[in-house]
């Protein structure tokens, strides 16, 4: 006697066995002891959620012979006929093979005859969204107004490629994925009739997070643990046997990277290339990892992070060593690396190089941007402290004093006000004073923004995606500072696309501007630096007219980080 696979020995067969659809459930059983049945159904859902399962469960229910209340028997004739297939009123037919029009025209030929072997013909589709266009038309109609002794039923994965003038004819259920608690209780169900098999609980619950949900992927993976095993189920087997990676080892990684141990990771990576471990396999789960991080940060209560516990005791000891904020650092970077990891040949170098690089909180273009700025920042704070001093003076200044203030800061024509604030940033090498052209070219440049990576786009696609969210956000007379979603994104930038974004960006500002790429986070970080750094004033009594000193420091900040109050 052959082998039946788990998933197919344990298919529902009557509604009591059907598992986390209670909704779709009590619906259906509801319309059969009302006799209230459409004559169309649409079940949507992830795969191995129990579609064709339901839809043979009714096809059963409206002809058993010898209902059990509203459940089929699964004795009589027709339920046995119908479970086995033999039934040829009942007719299953997978859309994905046969997705023509013929092949439609040929099923709807038989909905003229009556039923002849059960009192309701049952047509189970399928995929349905594989039919073409021309089926879904042929279909329709038949659809609209079948005879009374008909009923469709319509499955899909991908409900958003059914007509709107399908669905609309069809009473719609959308099945949902089922939850890892009552995975795991199944499986031990059927663990419960093997009992020459040993189980460890944490290899069921690491299966229920492999199969996100679809209890038939869970079976079918638990059958070939089994077998793998000899009888033996445990977290160990079910890692080799999946290629995953052992949640322990997700930890040991993310704790390496929180402490910057670089020996640490990248001894705990040579372990997993050793077991023959896939980089985009790791990534994945790694993001897993640090997404279940962030909720439990949160105290969110979310099935895959609370039952990470289950089967990594280590889980919520080691997730508390990062921030939240690292945490989503990492995860956007990890996304960054899977997107690029398919077009790398070395990939195990590749994700080492990437992971080491994570670990500095600050790259080494940044940390230089700081350290020139830092010393500006002091020069600077010199200066102001000396306006300051002035300010506070009762004592009017000479003429002298007036002409050298006056040729340090450029008059403008804006109307001060007073309250000092911290001055922007206005280049990333070197603070200088934004003069009126300064600004008014951040301004132009900003406004053609997009017209300017439109030109980019024509040189480089690749070039304009990587400059997908990007912010114009300081400039002078020979750079262009633009934000970036991440160090990736700006190191990529400087060293592939500077070249070829030069041009444009000299075409477009007429001077010879180049670009300096940095993150957003790394600006946010030098903002914040300079905000700490720059010193605050005090508040000035103000006059009807003021001193031409006090219009030269209006000057020297910036008109629009001054302010005035009247005390």
């Amino acid at each position: 006697m052959s082998h039946l696979a788990l998933y197919r020995e344990w298919r529902p067969q009557t509604f009591a066995d059907v598992v986390g659809q209670q909704h779709v459930v009590t619906t259906l059983k509801n319309a059969i002891r009302h006799d209230k049945l459409a004559h169309a159904y649409l079940f949507s859902g992830p795969r191995g959620t129990g579609k064709t399962s339901l839809a043979k469960i009714l096809a059963k229910s409206v002809n058993c012979e010898s209902p059990i209340g509203i459940e089929p028997c699964n004795l009589c004739p027709s339920c046995v006929g119908i479970t086995s297939g033999r039934i040829v009123d009942v007719v299953e037919m997978d859309a994905a093979s046969n997705r023509g029009v013929d092949e439609i025209r040929s099923l709807l030929e038989q909905v003229r005859y009556a039923p002849t072997e059960v009192k309701r013909k049952v047509y189970i589709i399928d995929e349905v969204h594989m039919l073409t266009q021309e089926a879904f038309n042929a279909l329709l109609k038949t659809l609209e107004e079948p005879p009374e002794y008909c009923l469709f039923v319509l499955a899909t994965t991908e409900v958003h490629k059914i007509p709107a003038t399908v669905a609309s004819r069809c009473q719609r259920f959308d099945l949902s994925r089922i939850s890892m608690q009552l995975v795991v209780e199944r499986l031990q169900v059927v663990l419960a009739s093997m009992p020459e098999c040993t189980v460890e609980e944490a290899a069921l619950w690491f299966i229920a997070r492999a199969t996100e949900g679809g209890l038939r992927d869970a079976l079918s993976l638990l059958d070939q643990i089994v077998s793998y095993g000899e009888g033996q189920v445990t977290i160990e087997q079910a890692l080799q046997v999946t290629g995953g990676v052992a949640s322990e080892h997700l930890g040991q990684i993310f704790s390496s990277m929180v402490q910057r141990d670089h020996a640490a990771l990248l001894t705990i990576l040579g372990q997993l290339w050793q077991r023959g471990t896939d980089p985009a396999q790791l990534v994945f789960d790694l993001l897993g990892y640090l997404r279940d991080g962030i909720l439990v940060h949160h105290a969110v209560d979310a099935d895959d992070a609370i039952h990470r516990k289950r089967y990594d005791p280590t889980f919520s000891v080691v997730v508390q060593q990062g921030t939240t904020q690292q945490m989503i650092r990492l995860g956007e970077r990890l996304t960054v690396l899977q997107a690029e990891l398919r077009y790398q040949t070395q990939a195990r170098l590749f994700v080492e190089v990437a992971l080491l690089s994570m670990m500095d909180t600050t790259s080494e273009t940044t940390a230089e941007i700081e350290r020139v700025l830092r010393e500006e920042i002091a020069r600077l704070a010199k200066r102001i402290s000396v306006l300051e001093n002035k300010a506070e003076a009762p004592i009017v200044p000479s003429p002298e004093q007036v002409t050298t203030m006056a040729r340090e800061a450029p008059v403008q024509d804006q109307k001060p006000t007073m309250k000092s604030k911290a001055a922007p940033v206005r280049s990333t090498t070197h603070i200088h004073r934004m003069t009126q052209a300064d600004g008014e070219l951040l301004s132009s440049i900003q406004q053609k923004w997009n017209v300017i990576l439109d030109d980019i786009k024509r040189q480089s696609v690749q070039g304009r995606a990587w400059l997908h969210g990007s912010q114009v956000v300081a400039v002078n007379d020979h750079q262009v500072v633009v934000t970036v979603k991440s160090d990736t994104h700006a190191k990529t930038l400087m060293k592939q696309y500077r070249e070829l974004i030069d041009p444009v960006l000299s075409a477009h500002t007429g001077l010879q501007a180049t670009l300096f790429a940095i993150s957003e986070e790394d600006w946010k970080q030098i903002e914040k630096s300079l905000a700490d750094v720059l010193p605050q004033t005090s508040d000035q009594s103000s006059v009807v007219e003021r001193p031409l000193w006090v219009q030269n420091v209006v000057e020297l900040f910036g008109e629009d980080r001054i302010t005035f109050s009247d005390e």
